[in-house]
């Protein structure tokens, strides 16, 4: 039941069924960039959210504000999306996510112990500790006291809860890409591996 042209299951929105004001995102979805079409273009969750112009307009000022706004440093948001796209088993979002992530300084290793769900000796505490909080809440549905203290301890409480609306973010962006069964673009090799479903060997969610 997927689309073809969208390679999502509902079909592709063409743009004269816009509205003025959905114009302009749509054209900014369409434009390829880097000189080749953008995987999160028309044919992602940009694409289908713009059948809902005003929950489109409404998640994208809660993501600019916490990508741009909320004080987190831009590295930790990368961390974040893919933490968060692990833990969901989202395909699509991590795959758009890792080469944009590693283009902006992230290590090989610290992207590696994401996507492998590795223990996370030897990185940063402040990156540890984003890592955690989504292996908790989203792996194993429970953060513990150790991680709840271990975030506040380095963001604040104020830096918690923006974290904590960021993976939200990022979740329910992974939840529609599965709702809507998002495939890769044709050509497009998958980054990530194959669900981890239950914890892996060696892996703490949460915290001890």
């Amino acid at each position: 039941d997927v689309s073809p042209e969208s390679r999502s299951r509902p079909s592709p929105i063409r743009r004269e069924e816009l509205g003025e004001l959905e114009k302009a995102p749509y054209d900014v979805l369409a434009k390829p960039r880097d000189g080749g079409p953008d995987l999160a273009g028309l044919q992602g969750p940009g694409g289908v959210f713009l059948r809902m112009p005003e929950l489109r307009k409404h998640l994208g000022a809660i993501n600019r504000y916490l990508r741009s706004e909320a004080g987190i440093d831009p590295l930790l948001v990368k961390i974040a999306i893919l933490a968060t796209a692990r833990q969901m088993d989202s395909q699509f979002e991590w795959t758009m996510h890792e080469p944009v992530a590693r283009r902006k300084g992230i290590p090989q290793r610290t992207i590696d112990l994401i996507k492998h769900g590795k223990a996370l000796a030897g990185i940063p505490e402040h990156e540890a500790a984003v890592i955690e909080l989504a292996r908790g809440s989203l792996g194993a549905h429970k953060v513990c006291s150790r991680t709840h203290a271990r975030v506040l301890k380095v963001f604040g409480e104020r830096g918690l809860l923006n974290i904590v609306a960021l993976i939200a973010s990022y979740a329910t962006t992974a939840i529609t890409l599965c709702v809507f069964d998002q495939q890769l673009h044709d050509g497009q090799a998958p980054l990530l591996p194959e669900t981890i479903g239950e914890p892996m060997p060696g892996v703490t969610y949460g915290g001890a």
